[in-house]
């Protein structure tokens, strides 16, 4: 593992246990997300924040929460060591405290307060029969109060929650749209193979969401950060900033961290980022006074999605492709991007195909030092990676090694059970190319990142080809010139051995679709799993050219005639 350590030093670093907690607990007791601990320090310019006095019931981790909708009921107290069994500082959020209780339960404890209330006051003033009188109207709005509030007809009602960091102040944003079931509201995850996954079934989303799967995706956006030279591949920020982003599927927010930083490098530092996702993963990113940052809790399948018209200059979906089914939601949100993209704003999709494929031979496009061409500038930084740019030449086949092999029937069959596809990459394009009409500017980027060292690499691609045991040509025979034969550099090799760690942290985090697609029983799944990983990780099995396939694509939003 020590080959991926400038990976590692920025996605595991540990929390400045001498900081105190964030104040920023300000949270509507309509939201289905607590505050977690921020991934960063506290800023100095948050002010503090003020609860109401009102009447409180108690809750599991002894702290009283606030039964005013409009009160801002501060967070719990984290443990000191709590970080300290974690990768990230990024913990997920406690779902056992009162502001997370059911519709119902909440209404029940309101009423049962509001009637001690009045108890105590009528006991108090020993008044007569109009003080009673007063006293029943008072209870008998209570308990209308409360059936409504069960019957979710209370104002402000919504499953979009909308938390901002740039302040202590919060947003809760409303839809038309049902909320989930009370018991997805107050658990959203329940463990299944000692992983955390997302609880509703019906999801398509096969991935868990537990820390270890979070540190999955940091690698992998830092990965694809590093590959395509930045956050955004559009040539259309290279002057002039986005100033409003919605980056989609968020999980913790690191891609708009990543992004903020890159631009603040600049000297950019007022753009606003959002983020929307159905898990509640994303901290509260307020260690950066100059990083506005906004989260909205909001399942995708309910459409429209919580946003003005024309409301962002740049919409980021990132490995979306295990969220969105191939049936009709992927064009349902694609209207959606189009409608709260700003015209002459750009959408940028990123993603990767989950199903394996082998490089063969080949030598990559050269390059010209002496003309200053972008394409020409990519392919430099292409070459630098030890990576190579896929185009409809590139000679591919399947796999040569037998675990991969097996992984890729088991994955293709798992994903077109729940409707998803297993080479995304192929549809992206014509995906925006069926949206002429509204879009413009219209490009894409693929790249293999290959997970080793490559024999035909050290090799040398010149003369004849060999044949391995499935008919593919996987190295050269022959006269080869020196030149041909490529030795990576240390972060060459780096860049390849962290692609190679997410592919197998993918297919351990994939574990309960797989085994049931591979029909085996634990114990055989267990034995081929702890064999997959001693002979990619320990015996380069990938050293017959198996690579990682990524792609961004991009387009701009075309603005109204005359304007």
């Amino acid at each position: 593992m020590s080959e991926a350590a400038f990976y590692f030093n920025t996605t595991c670093q540990r929390p400045d246990k001498s900081k105190p907690p964030s104040a920023h607990t300000n949270i509507s007791i309509h939201s289905h997300a607590q505050p977690v601990k921020p991934l960063f320090k506290k800023g100095k310019g948050s002010p503090k924040t003020k609860s109401h006095q009102h009447t409180e019931s108690p809750n599991p981790t002894g702290q009283a929460t606030s039964l005013d909708p409009h009160a801002k009921p501060t967070s719990p107290r984290i443990e000191k060591g709590a970080h300290d069994r974690m990768f990230l500082s990024t913990p997920l959020p406690d779902y056992k405290l009162a502001a997370n209780q059911t519709t119902k339960a909440r209404a029940q404890a309101q009423h049962q307060a509001a009637l001690e209330k009045a108890n105590r006051k009528s006991s108090s003033t020993g008044s007569g029969s109009s003080a009673s009188g007063s006293r029943s109207k008072h209870a008998h709005s209570i308990e209308s109060h409360a059936a409504a509030t069960a019957r979710g007809e209370i104002a402000g009602r919504s499953s979009s929650i909308s938390s901002t960091t740039a302040s202590s102040a919060l947003t809760t944003i409303t839809s038309s749209e049902p909320p989930p079931t009370d018991a997805l509201l107050t658990k959203p995850f329940a463990r299944r193979n000692g992983r955390r996954y997302l609880r509703d079934m019906t999801l398509p989303y096969p991935l868990p969401c537990d820390l270890t799967e979070i540190h999955r995706q940091t690698l992998r956006t830092m990965l694809l950060c590093q590959v395509f030279n930045g956050p955004v591949c559009s040539p259309a920020f290279n002057v002039k900033p986005p100033k409003r982003v919605l980056e989609v599927g968020c999980g913790t927010g690191f891609w708009s961290v990543m992004c903020h930083r890159h631009f603040s490098q600049r000297g950019f530092t007022s753009i606003n980022f959002t983020g929307i996702d159905i898990a509640p993963l994303a901290p509260r990113m307020d260690s950066d006074d100059d990083m506005n940052w906004r989260f909205v809790q909001h399942d995708l399948r309910r459409t429209p999605l919580p946003f003005r018209d024309d409301e962002f200059n740049l919409v980021m979906v990132k490995d979306l492709s295990m969220v969105t089914p191939t049936t009709g939601m992927q064009q349902s949100l694609m209207d959606e991007y189009l409608r709260i993209l700003k015209p002459g704003g750009t959408i940028e999709i990123w993603d990767g195909d989950h199903s394996l494929r082998m490089l063969l031979p080949h030598a990559p496009p050269s390059t010209k030092e002496d003309e200053d061409d972008s394409e020409d500038e990519e392919q430099v930084h292409t070459n630098a990676m030890g990576t190579y740019t896929l185009t409809p030449q590139t000679p591919l086949a399947t796999p040569q090694n037998q675990y991969l092999m097996d992984y890729n029937g088991w994955i293709s069959k798992a994903l077109e059970a729940r409707k998803l596809t297993p080479m995304p990459c192929t549809t992206m394009r014509p995906m925006l190319l069926q949206e002429d009409e509204n879009l413009a500017e219209i490009d894409s980027r693929r790249l293999a990142i290959p997970l080793g060292e490559v024999r035909w690499e050290r090799e040398g691609v010149g003369g004849a080809v060999t044949q391995g045991t499935n008919g593919h040509a996987i190295s050269s025979k022959g006269k080869t010139r020196e030149s041909d034969k490529k030795m990576l550099t240390a972060g060459q090799a780096a860049l390849r051995r962290t692609a190679l760690l997410t592919v197998v942290q993918m297919i351990e985090s994939l574990e309960p679709i797989l085994r049931e697609a591979s029909g085996k029983g634990q114990d055989e799944w267990d034995r081929w799993q702890g064999n997959m990983m001693n002979d990619l990780l320990k015996n380069n099995g990938t050293s017959w050219g198996e690579c990682l396939e990524v792609g961004a694509w991009w387009a701009r939003k075309k603005k109204p005639p005359g304007s």
